[in-house]
């Protein structure tokens, strides 16, 4: 039986831990430990042995990901990306009036009706880019704090 252990074991232990020490706790005692472990970013071990033996705390580890967060950010940037597809069709828009305008200046068209094309497609254009800033502020703001509650960090 204590083979299987050792095969089971990470590379890192096979090679460095070689005695175990089993301690008898209450679950109140249990939980306390783990919960102390978890909000140091520690194994209960590493925790353990740093207290019995003044050790040096190893690195902390990575923090878990927040599998219902993730799920939540994850529809939200399903909900952006359709919020985001009617704004294709007014794109087209922009670059079709471009496209008017490169027709009409070769065609030699009156310089007062292209100049009106253009003021008229500049004013839309911008309100256009306007509106898609508002949207990219508000739309990303929200993701990038989804994703840091996802991942266990600060916003």
């Amino acid at each position: 039986m204590g083979d299987d252990r050792k095969q089971n074991r990470s590379g890192s232990q096979k090679r460095k831990v070689t005695a175990r020490i089993a301690i008898n706790c209450t679950p109140a005692q249990k939980a306390a430990i783990l919960e102390k472990a978890t909000a140091a970013g520690l194994s209960p071990t590493a925790i353990c042995l740093a207290m019995l033996l003044d050790a040096p705390l190893p690195k902390r580890r990575q923090p878990k990901i927040n599998d219902a967060a993730i799920g939540r950010f994850l529809a939200g940037v399903a909900k952006v990306a359709d919020c985001w597809r009617p704004f294709l069709p007014e794109l087209g828009k922009s670059g079709s009036n471009l496209n008017q305008i490169a027709y009409m200046l070769n065609a030699n068209t009156a310089p007062s009706r292209i100049m009106n094309i253009v003021e008229t497609t500049h004013d839309e254009h911008r309100a256009f880019v306007a509106k898609l800033n508002r949207a990219l502020d508000q739309d990303l703001t929200e993701l990038r704090t989804m994703a840091m509650e996802a991942l266990g960090l600060k916003s």
